[in-house]
């Protein structure tokens, strides 16, 4: 099956493909990708892209790669997904992670490069790439798919780590160095304790690292004024981006939704009234966290930012100190 079409349209790849549904006894099923958890991830991608479920596969793909960022044929289902969704942006960070790990796969792919450039609007760009693209042999257009073939194959693959058993002598060594053990008491978790978009702990620098696909410092400009503005319905602010920390290059203007709470309030605050004073200094920098690199419509077509307010820091020495911390440690993820 051709993958690519001419003009750029998407086509659903379909395989019949068998996952293996648990371990096997007495083994640990590593699959093709040497990590129980990534392999894991990578079916659940899979199964729901065979289903057309391709929200739940993207979601999927990017926790698969956020536990291994080197698997870079994941990044081929991550595109796949994102193309399927209509996430430009998403689509345009997996082909970049595909030509930094397989620069020979560039040449191959210059439709689909085209495709993503003149759907983020950069159409002096992706004018040359087209033109290259239809002078390009037509074994590139089996590419792609052939390269979503092998990601499904090698994620159905079993690869096992039999569990050894302890000969007599190494149990007995063991009983005798072992102490009586203690199980501790635990408290119960709920699983609202561990809901990144829920619990309170999960209001980390770390977190609104990983789960925003930008972050960026940003100037407050100013607001737009209505008389509807609430608790539940905050205004829509217009910020300057400065600096750029993570993500792709954006239009420098940037609406946000100005959350007034961290997303889970239920009810407004007693006495809560709004008021210009809410609002920051005009020319005051912050640092902006948004969930996804584009704005929505949910979002009064603006950017939401992660965990409402959580993810509008004032750009303070000791913020700024901690987002470039956490930011080292993850680099060349």
């Amino acid at each position: 099956m051709k993958y690519r079409l001419v003009p750029l349209l998407v086509a659903t790849l379909s395989l019949a493909i068998s996952f293996p549904a648990m371990a096997l006894d007495g083994v640990d099923d590593v699959g093709a990708f040497n990590s129980i958890t990534v392999t894991r991830k990578a079916r659940e991608a899979a199964k729901q892209a065979e289903s057309g479920q391709w929200p739940q596969a993207l979601d999927a793909y990017r926790q698969a790669l956020g536990l291994d960022p080197n698997a870079n044929d994941l990044n081929y289902g991550l595109y796949n997904s994102a193309v399927h969704v209509q996430n430009w942006n998403l689509a345009g960070l997996a082909l970049e992670k595909i030509f930094e790990f397989e620069p020979g796969a560039k040449p191959h792919l210059k439709a689909e490069y085209g495709q993503v450039l003149t759907n983020q609007g950069r159409f002096d760009e992706a004018v040359p790439v087209l033109k290259l693209a239809l002078a390009s042999p037509d074994s590139d257009q089996n590419y792609l798919g052939n390269k979503i073939k092998e990601l499904m194959t090698k994620t159905a693959r079993v690869v096992v780590k039999e569990s050894v058993p302890l000969t007599a002598e190494e149990l007995e060594a063991l009983r005798n160095k072992e102490a009586p053990r203690v199980i501790p008491q635990v408290p119960i978790i709920r699983g609202t304790d561990v809901n990144v978009q829920k619990s309170k702990s999960a209001k980390s620098f770390e977190n609104a690292f990983s789960y925003s696909e930008f972050i960026g410092i940003c100037t407050f400009e100013n607001y737009e004024k209505s008389d509807d503005i609430s608790f539940f319905n905050p205004p829509r602010a217009h910020f300057h981006i400065d600096k750029i920390l993570k993500g792709p290059n954006l239009n420098k203007e940037m609406p946000v939704r100005f959350e007034f709470h961290d997303k889970t309030a239920t009810e407004k605050p007693e006495g809560w009234e709004f008021s210009d004073s809410m609002m920051p200094k005009k020319g005051s920098k912050w640092i902006l966290f948004t969930d996804a690199a584009i704005p929505t419509q949910t979002a009064q077509n603006s950017f939401e930012t992660f965990r409402g307010n959580y993810g509008r820091m004032e750009a303070t020495k000791e913020n700024l100190d901690e987002i470039y911390r956490v930011r080292a440690l993850h680099q060349g993820q």
